[in-house]
């Protein structure tokens, strides 16, 4: 157990609350200084936030696995028991910011690497770790990875968030999407008293909203656009805001919202459906004119439910209750399915679902410990099948 405490510890302590990863990248790549079958590369996204890739090479060319965790966590906000940036041990739990998600995961990965180079493990094919950037807040990193070619080689990816729950250990390999979007309204200002000689922001944003969530209703109702395993389509508005002034005409109004897609009616057909509300609205000259700002696109996934390796990891993991499910959240799997048509994803790691993201937030240490094992023999059985 103690082997496997110093480098989760050493993560926690990297405050990399969305920014910051540059350095948690150079503290991996240099954990794996100095072997000569090892390989790094550290790619940036942004002013200090780095991705870093290491690919440990085996005895003969093969297949190419992977495991991506990122590297990035939220704030830790206020109320804590623990200090939330120093990893502290107590009753089998290490608490901090990240233990859960998914830093657990992601010193799993890095362990596991580390393992297999010291006990000497004779493999065909590669086997890599992936850190990469931002993905609490958009997925930047992922998407720099798979669009820039980096991830071009690889086979299989496992992403090691935190999917321990209601008594399984689950494995997850569909996802919704997520659109986050605003639409902004530009009126003119008049008083109040004379409406008529101004253009009602607000006006043309509540209208947009009544079509546009019509459309929507709509599409989640249709049977032809609903996904066995996700469900729906949908949309929700959350936020609106317009005007400065009781007896004033507002001149300005916006209305922001989120779609979660399915693959039977994804990203394009639902931006569609906002740019064509939008269009409509700016043919009338008389109204406020629309305009569309996409702030996150982050499209419906669905790997394989059956393949290689799942196979390898209910193998690895035979004594935990691994079941495979869909999420209807979104995560990186997002960004992966796009690499190639055959790439095999799943989503599984140590930790408890529910402690993402909360005070006190803790991983359990005989879980973390056992992912080391399961990554490693999963790895080990997939590039031999």
């Amino acid at each position: 157990m103690e082997k496997y405490i110093s480098i989760l510890r050493d993560l926690i302590q990297f405050e990399s609350v969305n920014d910051g990863e540059d350095e948690v990248a150079k503290y991996i790549a240099n954990l794996f200084e100095g072997y000569d079958n090892v390989e790094t590369e550290i790619i940036p996204s942004y002013p200090s936030r780095s991705n870093v890739i290491v690919k440990l090479k085996g005895s003969e060319k093969g297949k190419v696995f992977a495991i991506s965790g990122h590297l990035d966590v939220v704030a830790a906000g206020e109320g804590w028991t623990y200090p939330p940036f120093e990893g502290v041990v107590e009753d089998g739990k290490m608490y901090g910011r990240g233990t859960a998600d998914m830093k657990a995961g992601v010193a799993a990965g890095i362990y596991a690497l580390l393992d297999l180079i010291e006990e000497k493990k004779d493999f065909p094919g590669e086997i890599w770790f992936i850190g990469t950037v931002g993905e609490e807040m958009g997925m930047q990193g992922a998407l720099d990875l798979v669009e820039g070619g980096y991830l071009k080689d690889v086979d299989a990816i496992i992403t090691p968030e935190p999917t321990k729950r209601d008594g399984e250990n689950q494995g997850i390999f569909a996802s919704k999407g997520s659109i986050m979007y605003a639409v902004h309204a530009e009126g003119k200002a008049a008083h109040s008293s004379m409406p008529e000689i101004g253009v009602n922001a607000i006006t043309a944003i509540a209208d947009f909203i009544q079509k546009v969530q019509k459309k929507f209703d709509e599409v989640t109702a249709n049977k032809d656009f609903q996904n066995k395993e996700l469900g729906s389509t949908l949309n929700v508005f959350s936020i609106m805001e317009g005007g400065i002034q009781i007896n004033s005409v507002p001149d300005k109004a916006f209305v922001k919202g989120n779609i979660r897609t399915v693959p039977e009616f994804g990203s394009e057909q639902s931006i569609g459906i906002l740019e064509k509300a939008i269009e409509e609205n700016n043919r009338d000259e008389s109204r406020a004119k629309l305009s569309l700002e996409l702030i996150q696109v982050l499209d419906p996934a669905e790997a394989q439910k059956d393949n290689d390796l799942i196979r390898a990891l209910k193998e690895a993991a035979f004594d935990k209750n691994v079941q495979i499910r869909p999420l209807i959240g979104t995560c990186e799997l997002s960004r992966f399915i796009h690499i190639s048509n055959d790439v095999q994803l799943l989503v599984y790691g140590p930790g408890l679902t529910k402690e993402a993201h909360v005070v006190d937030e803790y991983i359990e240490l005989d879980e973390y410990v056992d992912t080391i094992r399961i990554f490693k023999d999963t790895a080990i059985k997939f590039l031999k099948m």
